[in-house]
């Protein structure tokens, strides 16, 4: 009698480790399913939404930074006419950019990562190899500053 008490609470733990490693399946089945979704639903984004190329001015005559700050553009510079500009905005955000001939840089920037700054430079010659493409970005302060290339809007 000892030895069948013994069995039925065997047959009972092996049927909870059933159970459980069922459970487990199930899940990582769920998880699977989603995770697959999700990377089909974002190679059908590339495939149908494309990036989109740098702004497309109407006026641009030659390459061009433009300067935005919460998404409104503030400023459009000629690479012919290097010069540094600094953005002040109302809540104490400071970002100094300095265009040049051959591109812009993020100089100094108030923000807490200074990921901006540490960017680089945006140049006719790597924009398009960047990470950034031809953006330098301050997602803190809401600044971007962007290359216009003309060879690429004509």
């Amino acid at each position: 009698m000892f030895s069948q008490t013994v069995r039925s609470k065997d047959k009972s733990f092996s049927r909870k480790g059933l159970l459980h490693i069922k459970r487990f399946i199930l899940k990582w089945k769920t998880s699977l399913i989603v995770v697959g979704t999700m990377v089909l639903l974002g190679v059908l984004a590339l495939l149908f939404f494309p990036s989109l190329p740098p702004s497309e001015p109407a006026d641009l005559n030659e390459d061009t930074v433009i300067i935005s700050v919460a998404g409104e553009e503030k400023l459009r510079v000629p690479l012919s006419q290097p010069q540094t500009v600094t953005i002040e905005q109302k809540d104490g955000n400071k970002n100094v950019i300095v265009i040049t001939e051959d591109g812009a840089y993020m100089d100094s920037s108030t923000c807490h990562n200074q990921i901006c700054v540490h960017s680089g430079k945006v140049t006719r010659d790597n924009w398009d190899y960047r990470p950034d493409g031809a953006f330098i970005i301050c997602l803190p302060n809401q600044v971007s500053v962007e290359l216009v290339v003309k060879s690429i809007v004509e």
